[in-house]
């Protein structure tokens, strides 16, 4: 009993709290305000709200801040997280290929890689020479995204940076 009278006291208290932070709605032009002679206020919400959509107190309205992707679109989102998980993010980088474009800083090379594997980051392979040191420093790489209207999720830690490198190529190289 003594729990809930605690919680609907403290309930009440921010409740207070939030009603005393809200401002009061403006006046209109030209009043100076509800006098003790009038019976209510002289404004409605109607003058509050102005038809201007950049004034305050009106919501403006979301717009996508880019087209769709095309039919067929060839985009990833790339990320690159130090450990076993793939977050905290380290690093992220859009990619979109047919034109090479986004974020990344060497997409014409990362799409020409991922050209070769139809798109499929697993896909990719180290070269037969590659060589790096044993020390373990893992690094997770995530690549969401569509090739040619298929949807691709690929995670995979790898040991270290030499190996993320060496396997995955110009991808994850931002």
């Amino acid at each position: 009993m003594r729990r809930l009278l605690c919680l609907v006291a403290s309930g009440l208290f921010l409740l207070s709290g939030t009603a005393a932070a809200a401002p009061p709605p403006p006046l209109p032009l030209g009043g100076s305000g509800p006098s003790v002679a009038e019976p209510g206020p002289p404004w409605s919400y109607r003058d509050w709200l102005s038809p201007d959509e950049s004034a305050p107190g009106r919501p403006v309205p979301v717009r996508p801040i880019a087209r769709r992707p095309a039919v067929g679109a060839k985009a990833f989102t790339l990320s690159i997280a130090r450990g076993e998980r793939p977050s905290p993010v380290a690093g992220r980088a859009l990619l979109v290929c047919d034109p090479p474009q986004g974020t990344h800083p060497v997409a014409g090379e990362a799409c020409e890689a991922l050209n070769r594997v139809g798109g499929d980051p697993a896909g990719l392979r180290p070269p037969p020479d590659l060589m790096c040191t044993m020390q373990y420093d893992p690094v997770t790489v995530t690549a969401t995204g569509t090739w040619n209207n298929r949807y691709i999720r690929y995670e995979r830690t790898f040991g270290n940076p030499c190996s993320l490198r060496g396997t995955t190529g110009p991808l994850f190289s931002f």
